[in-house]
């Protein structure tokens, strides 16, 4: 009987769509699941958005609002990876290492299904969706980006990504809202085992890693779910757990500080890195909190360096370091991020100076917590390209009483713009005498 060619290339296309064998084989994927510190909660920096490897993809689950991104596709893993309004994440800095360790002729991508505040519970393959009816709004909002069902949304998601490679291994952090739950490990077995038989994966091929949450020796107020975490292996063989310790937080006790999140994703991994038989990878980024420049009121002014000016302290914003512009977008917020706070009470004044008057509306900012949505002291330039603010007796803005700000412990200062417009930055610094026209 003669076959038709027609039917010979067919059939074997039916076969690698029923078994689902990749195309790729050398396009390493993982799934990547968790609630807040997995969905990014401190700030991208600039060093983070520079030498991202091509060979490191991201596959968007959501829309991006400014159309930057599209669910279902894959983009070069320039952060905010999950959404464009979160941050950095431990995802970003395990794709790097991995591509750094692995042949030129492997990608890594990572497939990110992230919502903070979620219970392990919101992962379950039969997760009922009318229970979130009484759920805050902006829950709601989060999960309403994964149709409600994050679990649908790795399958979703993670089948796509099995036409274009090999799903190699799940990257899980998530506890915090399930602190002292002893039947966590079952839970997450379940929802382990339903994402392989859904998938088609062997768990010897695909181990599970997950990461301790902020340690209370750091301040973490769910440090004492690492225990239960920790025996996750006792539970599911495949299953490794990435260490937290020493890591910091960013402040809020729940966190991981930017660096952290750096240092987690390197620890995730060398982990799996070493499942696959390396165990002295390259590790580009250091465990040491790198020395950042600080006010010092004993050696005179200081100027907050351009250098480190982030132009995606909220909404995406540009910056050029050679021109000094500061392009924004709408509700765009650019400037200084310290985790740990710098003192400039000592100083008597802070100046911030444009190359010209701005044609938009533009507010300086200052912030003694580490949240832009929190109250802080604001001023506007009023079409001039100068401001000078005394520190004594500065205040935030509040709709009771006015508020001193803490300038003892300032975690954020820069410029806010309600509309796309772009600024000159000339120079930003800290006094004891103001410049002469305004003395």
């Amino acid at each position: 009987m003669r076959v038709s060619r027609s039917i010979r290339l067919l059939v074997p296309a039916m076969i690698m769509a029923v078994s689902g064998m990749a195309q790729d084989k050398n396009f390493h994927i993982y799934l990547c699941l968790g609630q807040s510190n997995m969905q990014g909660s401190s700030f991208v920096e600039p060093m983070d958005r520079l030498d991202v490897s091509e060979r490191f993809k991201v596959m968007s689950t959501v829309d991006y609002a400014d159309g930057t991104r599209v669910k279902g596709e894959w983009y070069t893993a320039v952060p905010p990876l999950v959404n464009q309004n979160y941050g950095l994440t431990p995802m970003d800095y395990f794709g790097r290492t991995m591509a750094a360790n692995l042949p030129d002729n492997i990608k890594i991508g990572v497939i990110p299904v992230a919502v903070a505040g979620c219970r392990i519970e919101h992962y379950d393959k039969n997760f009922d969706q009318d229970s979130l009816k009484n759920a805050p709004d902006w829950f709601k909002n989060i999960m309403s980006g994964y149709d409600n069902h994050p679990y649908n949304a790795l399958v979703k998601y993670g089948r796509k990504a099995q036409k274009e490679g090999v799903i190699k291994g799940i990257l899980l952090h998530q506890g915090e809202s399930n602190t002292g739950d002893t039947e966590w490990p079952a839970k997450v077995n379940e929802i382990y085992r339903n994402l392989l038989a859904d998938l088609g994966l062997n768990a010897d091929e695909v181990p599970l890693l997950a990461g301790e949450v902020v340690t209370t020796e750091q301040g973490g107020v769910c440090g004492a779910m690492n225990a239960i975490i920790d025996s996750l292996p006792n539970t599911i063989p495949t299953a490794h757990v990435v260490s937290a310790a020493n890591i910091p937080q960013r402040g809020d006790n729940s966190h991981f500080s930017s660096h952290g999140y750096r240092v987690l994703g390197c620890r995730y991994a060398t982990t799996m890195l070493a499942l696959m038989g390396i165990d002295n990878p390259r590790v580009d980024y250091p465990e040491n909190e790198p020395c950042i420049p600080r006010p010092d009121h004993s050696e005179g002014d200081f100027t907050f360096s351009l250098d480190r000016f982030n132009p995606v302290m909220c909404e995406i914003g540009e910056f050029d370091c050679d021109t000094r512009k500061f392009k924004t977008k709408s509700n765009s917020f650019g400037g200084w991020y310290y985790e740990k706070p710098v003192d400039i009470s000592g100083y008597k004044y802070i100046v911030a100076e444009l190359e010209e008057a701005p044609s938009a509306d533009v507010k300086f900012q200052i912030y003694d917590s580490t949240d832009h949505w929190f109250k802080h002291f604001t001023t506007g330039f009023n079409g001039k390209k100068l401001v000078v603010i005394a520190l004594a007796g500065a205040t935030k803005n509040s709709d009771s009483e006015p508020e001193a700000l803490d300038t003892s412990a300032i975690h954020m200062l820069g410029f806010k713009t309600d509309a796309p417009t772009t600024i000159t930055l000339k120079r930003i610094y800290v006094t004891d005498t103001p410049p002469a026209s305004v003395e």
